[in-house]
Order: structure tokens, then sequence, then C-alpha cells
């Protein structure tokens, strides 16, 4: 906090934040946005949180947080002020987790990074879940480093806290705590592996899930009850199976490759077994299309195989949401240079951050950091080869990749230097990356400057 380059880098971000907001305000809501809008009005008419109209249960906290903007600032596009102020407090966030891990010198270089990513900018402008959950995160994951440093338990508690915050806004951090619980027990310096790490630190290891029960319990308690059976914050996957794994192709719906019209989605719905019956409650509908989705893929198992590919470039796509906001045409008071140099900056931060990212990450990825970084970026990209991806479930990786980027621009020779001494890692790194950047190329071209095609 008494980095003073830290504090010019926090008014840098919020400066960027604020002005979209501000030069193109959007105050209309597009797809998912308006869903959780509607839901939000629900609770604030005493319904509580319901079904969204495709039929299935979001986790509470986004719009429970929409509710509270309208009841309380009177308006839901004010919950954007909190996300500006998350989003700005992130990059604070960041520069904390990359000191631990690796010095000032690459946490001042996250910071910026994250600080003038495009697109994690504008998200904090928008009525998506990604601010608000990447907030969460990067605090748990800073919590834990702190408690694995420090042995503090309260800093152990506080992580606990805050994943279970973010298992709150997203279901897919329901199965992160794991990753989370072995950073916190790496031995580290501790001889005697990882038994005698265990044994010194199951006070830390404690705190952390007691503060992660204490966060998830009471909602999931309340919802199971209601809602059909057991759920711990949302009843989503069997809708989310039923798009990626029917007789249509997999579905996305960012720029260039997506369902931009609502005609076009309902098309493809049509073409494919139908959905689940929906007035029931929410777990057993998406039990059920669970079922039926697993009954697919054992009915065809080589269109599944074939599917993973298409997926994986799904989320390794280069361009963004922003991509999408800005060619059609919702900043209409900026100059087209303007937008098409944005789009052009984003390309250049996404395929930076997964190109090199990734390099660093097998040359000089260690300690807690990496189970939570490394591990939460595998298991995403695995639920993504299983159901369909899209460039926003990649948005919090980014983020926790920043961190290895930053480590190479800090020191590019360190990190071939740390993969010329160790030839495992150095097969990694060379086994993975052709692959990567044939997926990112996948989509590329669709963020290419429209008067070169």
């Amino acid at each position: 906090m008494r980095d003073r380059w830290l504090w010019s880098i926090l008014v840098v971000a919020l400066t960027l934040r604020i002005s979209p907001a501000v030069l193109w305000p959007m105050t209309d809501c597009i797809r998912d946005e308006c869903i959780y809008r509607a839901i939000a009005f629900k609770i604030v008419e005493g319904h509580g949180l319901t079904v969204s109209s495709k039929g299935w249960l979001p986790a509470p906290g986004y719009p429970y947080m929409l509710a509270w903007s309208k009841m309380i600032l009177g308006h839901m596009q004010a919950i954007k002020i909190l996300q500006v102020i998350a989003s700005t407090a992130s990059v604070g966030l960041l520069y904390g987790v990359a000191h631990l891990v690796s010095g000032r010198k690459v946490a001042r270089i996250a910071a910026a990074l994250i600080a003038l990513n495009p697109t994690i900018a504008w998200f904090a402008t928008t009525m998506w879940i990604e601010t608000f959950y990447v907030f969460f995160l990067l605090f748990a994951g800073l919590a834990v480093l702190w408690a694995h440093r420090s042995g503090g338990v309260a800093s152990a508690f506080g992580g606990g806290v805050a994943l279970g915050v973010a298992v709150l806004f997203r279901g897919i951090a329901t199965y992160l705590p794991p990753l989370f619980l072995l950073a916190l027990a790496w031995p580290g310096a501790l001889t005697g592996g990882w038994g005698r790490a265990v044994q010194q630190r199951w006070r830390l290891l404690a705190a952390f899930v007691l503060g992660l029960v204490l966060t998830v319990a009471p909602y999931s308690i309340h919802a199971s009850a209601r809602h059909g059976g057991f759920m711990v914050t949302d009843a989503t996957v069997g809708h989310v199976l039923y798009l990626g794994n029917n007789d249509f192709p997999p579905l996305t719906f960012d720029y260039g490759n997506g369902m931009l019209t609502q005609p076009i989605f309902s098309s493809y719905l049509k073409s494919g077994r139908r959905m689940c019956n929906r007035k029931g409650p929410p777990v057993l509908s998406s039990r059920c299309d669970a079922s039926r989705a697993v009954d697919w893929i054992r009915a065809h198992p080589r269109e599944f195989v074939s599917r993973i590919p298409m997926r994986l470039a799904q989320n390794l796509n280069p361009n963004s949401f922003l991509t999408r906001h800005v060619r059609w045409g919702y900043w209409p008071g900026a100059p087209w240079w303007f937008r098409e140099a944005i789009v052009q900056l984003i390309i250049v931060f996404g395929s930076a951050t997964m190109v090199l990212g990734t390099l660093t990450a097998w040359a000089r990825a260690r300690g807690p950091w990496a189970f939570i970084a490394a591990g939460t970026v595998l298991y995403t990209m695995a639920t993504t080869a299983l159901m369909y991806g899209m460039s926003r479930f990649r948005l919090p990786l980014d983020v926790l990749w920043t961190v290895y980027l930053a480590m190479f621009l800090a020191d590019p020779r360190g990190t071939f230097t740390a993969l010329r001494d160790s030839p495992p890692r150095l097969v990694g790194a060379l086994s993975t990356l052709p692959p990567l950047i044939a997926l990112m190329l996948w989509y590329l071209p669709t963020g290419f400057p429209l008067f070169w095609r």
C-alpha cells in the first residue's frame, strides 16, 4: 500500500472503467443480462429467487445484488458503480497476489496489465457476473497466499468466506475449494512433505473450510428444500449439457461464431431433442436434462469427441464479448478507427495472456499459486470439453494467468532459462503450445479489421 506506482495505476484503472459508462452509456440489456434483470425484479416483488425464462435456476449472488441495487439505490443500473469499484479493487488484489508470488516488479506489471485490459475494464460497465466473481476469486487467492505465508487463521477463514461468496455468484466455483486447500497445505520449506504440512497447518485448513461452509450452507439448505432436491447454489448444469450435447452443433454466443439472433437460436433448438419439463422443480429438470445428455453422449461417442476441439476453441477465442459489443454498434458515438483499435487490442491482450502466460506457467509455476491458477484453468477447460465454450468463461482465467504473463514480461530470459534447465517442463511447453495456438487461430479472424475481409 506504500507503493505510489500502485496508486497511480489504480487511478488509471478507475478512469478506464468509468469512461465507457459515461461516454457510451448502455441502459438496455443483452441476453443473460436481461435474464438476471427479470429474475431480480421477481425478488424485488417479493417472490424470492425464481427460475429464469429459460427454466434454469441461477446462483443467487448476482440477482440479489441487482435487486438490492434497485431497492437501495433506486435503479439496477446503479450496480455498475459497485462493479467499477470492485474491478478497480481487483487491480490491487492482483498486485498483492503477484507481489507474494514473485515480488514488486512482477506485481506492478500484473496490476498494469489487468488495469489496461479492455475487456476486463468494460465488463465492469455491464450487468454480467464476471466482475464480482473475479473480485472474490482474487480475494480468496490473496487470503490463502497470505495465510500460507503468515500462518494466520483469520486470513484462511477470510479466504474460505471469499471463495464461498464466489460460489454463490457462479456455480462453477463449487469444485474449486480442493485447489485452494492444496495451495494452503503446500509443504513449501517444510521438511517431511505433505503429511507434515497438513499436520502443521490443520488449523488453517479447518478455518478455510469453516468460512466456506458458513457462507454457502445456509443458502444451499434453503434452496434444496425449496427447489426439489439437493443443490449447492444453482441448477444450471442440465441446461448447459443440453446446449452442448444435442443434435445441433455446440452453441456459443461470441461475435462471428455464435447465435446472433433469437430466430437462429430457436431454429437450432428445434433441430435437436426437446428440453425436459421446465414447469417442475428446477433441480429435477436439471437432473433430467443432464441424464438425457449423458444418454446422447453414449449414443454418439464419436460426435461427442469430435466436438471437444471446437468447444476448446470457443473458450480460447482471443476475441471477447467486447468485440461483439463494439461490432454490434453499441458505442455509436465512438469513431470507427477507435472501435477497431479496441478490437485489435482485445486480440493482443487475449493472445499474449494465453501464449506467453502458458509458456511461463510451464517454466516457473510453483507453490500455492500454481495450484490455484493452473488448477482452475485445467478444471475450467475440462468442463468446457464436456459442455460448451465461450470467451466469457475464460475471463477469470485470464486474470489468474496475468501473473504469469507479468513474470514473462519482467524477465523473459529467466523464463527460457528455466525451461532449458528443466527438460520435463520444456517438453510440457512444446507439447501444449502448438495445439493451444491452433485452437486460438480457429476464431481469431473474426476480430480482424473489417476492411481486411
